[in-house]
């Protein structure tokens, strides 16, 4: 299990659950906002300064790889195989994320050592975000489906602006969208956004 904790990554055994174990911290030297795991070998941490990818192959002994280093913004980051998508957003209600930018990143990772910027497209404020193979979904007021098949363009599929999300988790076809109003739950079927349930 990998934990953050402001500028800290902490891993711990839950071989038994019910027993947690403390293995390891890992110091960032910057404010973490996310962790993905892409796979068992390889996890993507966005920060207020950049993106990490850590080697956890040989877990609690970490290994990171590489660092993609953008302006002061805040970072959450999803990967494929070959690409990692990174929304960079400047804070509305407070000085957090210092910058103003509001953009998509999309980067090309197949050499994880050496994760190179291919394109960059603006946003309105974007927030979480999730992955369907070629299909981005982004929390940036309303919920926002994207086909990312060609990394050097974007086409809107689908959008709910009537839901300002701030966060997301995909489960299968299911998405649960987050906002300060509640919980939305959606059916997500080639490329559309079907409204199941609010709370």
């Amino acid at each position: 299990l990998y934990a953050v904790n402001g500028n800290d990554l902490n891993v711990f055994n839950i071989a038994n659950p019910a027993n947690a174990i403390y293995l390891s911290k890992h110091s960032l030297f910057t404010t973490v906002e996310t962790i993905f795991a892409r796979d068992t070998n390889t996890i993507f941490i966005g920060s207020t300064s950049g993106m990490f990818i850590y080697d956890v192959s040989n877990a609690p002994n970490i290994e990171r790889l590489s660092a993609y280093q953008h302006v002061v913004a805040c970072d959450p980051v999803v990967a494929n195989e070959n690409y990692a998508y990174v929304t960079l957003r400047s804070e509305q209600n407070n000085n957090f994320c210092w910058r103003s930018v509001n953009q998509l990143d999309i980067l090309d990772i197949r050499d994880l050592r050496n994760p190179k910027l291919i394109s960059s497209f603006p946003m309105v404020n974007p927030r979480g975000l999730g992955l369907y193979a070629d299909t981005l979904l982004v929390c940036d007021r309303g919920l926002k489906v994207f086909d990312v098949s060609d990394p050097l363009s974007l086409e809107l599929l689908d959008v709910d602006e009537d839901f300002d999300a701030f966060d997301l988790i995909p489960y299968g076809d299911l998405i649960i969208a987050v906002s300060s109003e509640g919980l939305s739950q959606y059916r997500f079927v080639n490329g559309k956004l079907n409204l199941l349930s609010e709370l």
